[in-house]
């Protein structure tokens, strides 16, 4: 009983004193000790379970999940960004293009007027500013007069010719008559009628006669040359009318207008300036033919070819995605920089092992008309080369993704 009581009773785990050896002969006290082992086991288990509670499992870390996260993403943004490069090129460095032209005076004068202001649209035809045309109008008189002069000399060469055609024309007249009277007097000379005298007063008075009418062929022909042509293919007539279309083209040119539609800007001119004969009055940007010069990335432009599909969105105009075709690949860009004090070459310089990339200029043509636009706006372009389904797909979400941005930028 007293062993069976100290097997069912719980005991706490502590340190057991070494037990002394026992002797031999004592068998009973062996056996109750061997039996008496196993429950002492047994009892040291659940006591000892009951003491060290299991360890729960440790949840997973939430910045190894984020980590993972990260890596996942940046791995399929760097392989699109790989495709894209052929698929479907992007570039946000483009900008729009207009012909900028520098509207300057023909002639040279004072400005009395100036119709348009800074950043002003204008209409094709319409007045820009004007210059005193006093001075031209008086070159416009001087001409007319100048022709009236021409007139009046060609009218004094006609006569001149007509006096020496009618000199001519007497001349002529008297040879005939000298020629039938040498006739005659050759004739009663030969009869023996006149002295053999007479004959040589005959030929001298014939020969008298032929050098006048020679020289009255040469007074027509003299007046024929001062005359010239007649009409207007007259060379004095010619030139009257030109100084005349000249001075009449100065007197308009003071009246300076636009070229087409477009734009004034930087406007540098003042009632009461002088301004010389082609001196800049202001920059002029001429709206019929816009397009976009976007620079794509070298390994881009393999892809590309003229006719491509494009979408652009503009800046200037948020929310919206325009259509465009490529109308053309830059061949060339500038590759050498040049010194301004020295004029000596002065290389890039760069460092690392990743050399950047060399952005080559590609013209793009919108498909419709769109206004309003303005000269340097930025626009974030989009070619479509091919027809992978996908990297159109996200190309087109993308590109609309860029259209809703460009409202908060």
């Amino acid at each position: 009983m007293a062993d069976e009581q100290k097997v069912s009773e719980p005991r706490t785990p502590r340190l057991q004193p070494a037990e002394a050896p026992r002797p031999v002969s004592d068998s009973r006290s062996d056996s109750l000790s061997t039996e008496t082992q196993p429950s002492d086991k047994a009892a040291d288990v659940p006591a000892t379970a009951e003491a060290l509670p299991t360890a729960a499992p440790r949840p997973p870390s939430p910045v190894r999940r984020v980590t993972l996260i990260v890596i996942a993403i940046c791995a399929v943004l760097f392989f699109y960004g790989i495709a894209a490069d052929r698929y479907t090129p992007y570039t946000r460095e483009a900008l729009v293009q207009a012909y900028l032209v520098k509207i300057s005076p023909e002639i040279a004068g004072r400005v009395i007027e100036v119709a348009v202001q800074t950043d002003q649209r204008v209409e094709p035809g319409a007045v820009l500013f004007r210059i005193d045309p006093e001075q031209y109008e008086f070159a416009v008189r001087r001409a007319e007069a100048q022709l009236e002069t021409v007139g009046q000399s060609i009218g004094v060469s006609t006569a001149a010719v007509a006096t020496a055609e009618a000199k001519l024309a007497e001349a002529v007249a008297k040879r005939e008559n000298v020629r039938d009277q040498a006739a005659r007097t050759l004739e009663l000379v030969n009869k023996r009628v006149y002295p053999e005298a007479r004959r040589a007063e005959a030929q001298a008075a014939l020969e008298s006669a032929e050098a006048v009418v020679a020289q009255a062929e040469a007074e027509v022909e003299r007046a024929r040359q001062a005359l010239g042509p007649a009409g207007t293919a007259n060379p004095q007539i010619r030139e009257a009318m030109a100084a005349l279309a000249q001075a009449n083209l100065d007197l308009q040119r003071t009246t300076v207008l636009a070229p087409s539609e477009g734009g004034v800007t930087n406007l540098s001119l003042a009632v009461g300036q002088l301004l010389g004969k082609g001196e800049a009055a202001m920059s002029y940007i001429d709206l019929r033919e816009v397009w976009i010069e976007a620079a794509f990335r070298e390994i881009s432009l393999e892809s590309i070819a003229v006719g491509d599909r494009v979408e652009i969105v503009l800046d200037i105009l948020p929310g919206r995605v325009i259509s465009g075709r490529v109308a053309a690949l830059g061949y060339a860009v500038g590759t050498r920089r040049i010194d301004a004090r020295t004029g000596l070459p002065a290389p890039r310089s760069q460092s690392g092992w990743i050399r950047p990339s060399q952005p080559m200029p590609v013209r793009i043509e919108f498909e419709k008309e769109t206004r309003p636009l303005r000269f340097g706006s930025q626009a974030s372009v989009m070619v479509y080369p091919g027809d992978n389904v996908i990297m159109n797909a996200i190309g087109w979400l993308r590109m609309r993704i860029a259209a809703l941005l460009a409202y908060v930028q």
